[in-house]
């Protein structure tokens, strides 16, 4: 678990450092300089994207996971793996691209009258799709090798910074939007070419067709493995952008709707953080375990990032809920409509997140093939809920449905493997952190807000937030309810401790 800690801590360092850049940005600086529409549109086209580049990969980066500990000879440059992925890639983003040209007749008819800007700006989805995959498949090889860490610090930090500065041009009057969208762009280029300049620096940077070699067994299981868990991860993005799009061609939502939606949503997805970091941690080690058949192995990591992710998620979560009020504060008129939009998305990530690695536990194992069926029933789940609820509720009712679909198949993956494996995460300590997050929240609710100038509302935040944290972390690390939590905080007393003496 060491070095799940180890390296989960260094990734979220680079994401929350991210999540700083990403607030100034998608919070604060691009509702105030874009209407609600082309904020929608930036969104719509990242969303759409990151469908395309799943579908590209053709389940292979997502098959690396399971599979990559039989390819893994430093010696034979991994048997020819990262050429593999990357013709594979290839291969499955040429049909994407043929699928976008076939279906740009219907993306006229569907988002032409209420999202004309989405149809104006269709064909950026080429180089963005092509830039998204690309980064994943170099990203995903490093993280197999044990490095998440590098990819993290590029996506979430350095691509943000990026986004920052293409905005900030903007904001200036020194280029139009047209030529935004051209700078937007090169800020999921340079990445890119960053994470393949880490992966040649390292020395793992191995093509040569000489050394592919893959036994008629291992190529069987790949292939259909591969074709499954697509399916699967297909789902999962399908089912994260369905809300978005649905809300472009809703009768009077448009991406001015979608504008809004995502604006909350990026303020729910700060919550699920330390989830991402431990994902791109924990697959290549649970992988590793199931080959060794260490059940106990796995089932040690699953308790552990069910408790220690909620008591993470609940803390974010209460910090981002009570200062709400002052959010809206400095966004345009119109955008308090996310507020509860916020709060149900929020819960979801929180639902995600407390139901620890499920999804990556069935994804490594002989029961793939099941989860993947999961995920094609809650597409439909999705789809239903959000036509019955968008036209009712509008972004809320997007939001609910969200909530909705994230309990079913969490609930569903967690039976299957409690019955399939006989791993159940849960204990009092889970229910006793609800309690304790549940009680520091509606405390914090009583207090009223300051008001006056921008360092009366910040220092209020910032009073705030120190008086969560100290009040729900001193009482986790009182009643001892994680020993991970308790030895990260003892580690960081001590460090403050020293440099006090100094």
């Amino acid at each position: 678990m060491g070095i799940i800690k180890r390296q989960t801590i260094q990734s979220s360092l680079y994401a929350y450092a991210g999540v700083a850049v990403g607030f100034l940005t998608q919070g604060l600086l691009f509702p105030n300089i874009f209407s609600k529409e082309q904020v929608g549109l930036l969104a719509l086209l990242i969303a759409v994207a990151q469908v395309l580049a799943q579908a590209s990969s053709l389940g292979l980066n997502n098959a690396g996971g399971r599979y990559f500990p039989y390819f893994r000879n430093t010696d034979r440059q991994h048997n020819g793996y990262l050429l593999l992925s990357t013709l594979t890639t290839l291969a499955g983003f040429g049909l994407c691209v043929l699928l976008l040209w076939l279906g740009k007749p219907w993306v006229v008819e569907q988002y032409g009258k209420e999202s004309a800007l989405f149809v104006e700006y269709y064909y950026l989805l080429i180089p963005l799709t092509l830039f998204t995959v690309f980064f994943t498949v170099f990203d995903n090889y490093a993280k197999l090798l044990y490095d998440p860490v590098t990819g993290t610090m590029l996506q979430q930090f350095v691509q943000r910074v990026l986004i920052l500065l293409a905005g900030g041009l903007y904001w200036l009057g020194w280029i139009s939007f047209d030529q935004f969208l051209g700078v937007w762009l090169l800020a999921f280029l340079i990445p890119t070419i960053l994470m393949v300049g880490s992966v040649i620096r390292t020395g793992n940077f191995f093509v040569n067709p000489d050394y592919l070699s893959v036994s008629p067994e291992l190529r069987r299981n790949l292939i259909r493995y591969s074709g499954i868990i697509l399916t699967s991860a297909l789902s999962t993005q399908i089912i994260w952008t369905i809300d978005k799009a649905m809300l472009s061609t809703a009768k009077g939502q448009g991406l001015d709707a979608t504008g809004i939606y995502s604006t909350a949503s990026y303020f729910a997805a700060v919550i699920a953080l330390p989830a991402t970091m431990l994902y791109k941690v924990s697959g290549t080690l649970i992988a590793e375990s199931w080959k060794a058949n260490d059940r106990a192995n796995i089932l040690m990591i699953y308790r552990k990032s069910c408790l220690n992710q909620l008591i993470a998620g609940c803390l974010v979560f209460i910090g981002v809920a009570v200062n709400l009020p002052v959010l809206f504060r400095f966004l345009p008129s119109g955008y308090d409509a996310g507020y509860y939009v916020i709060l149900w998305l929020g819960l979801a990530k929180l639902i995600d997140m407390a139901t620890g690695v499920n999804g990556v536990i069935l994804q490594t194992s002989r029961f793939y093939a099941i989860d993947s069926l999961f995920f094609i029933g809650l597409i439909f789940v999705t789809i239903a809920a959000n036509n019955w609820l968008i036209p009712v509720y509008g972004i809320n009712g997007a939001a609910v449905a969200a909530v909705l679909a994230t309990f079913l198949y969490n609930l569903a993956r967690t039976l299957l493997v409690w019955f399939a494996f006989r791993m159940q995460p849960f204990s009092w300590r889970n229910g006793v952190v609800i309690l304790v997050a549940a009680l520091v929240w509606l405390l914090s609710e009583q207090i009223s807000h300051a008001s006056g100038s921008v360092w009366h509302i910040a220092l209020d935040v910032l009073i705030r937030s120190g008086t969560i944290t100290i009040a729900f972390v001193g009482t986790v690390y009182a009643l001892n309810l994680s020993p991970d939590a308790n030895e990260l905080i003892r580690g960081v007393l001590a460090k403050l401790t020293k440099l006090s003496k100094r």
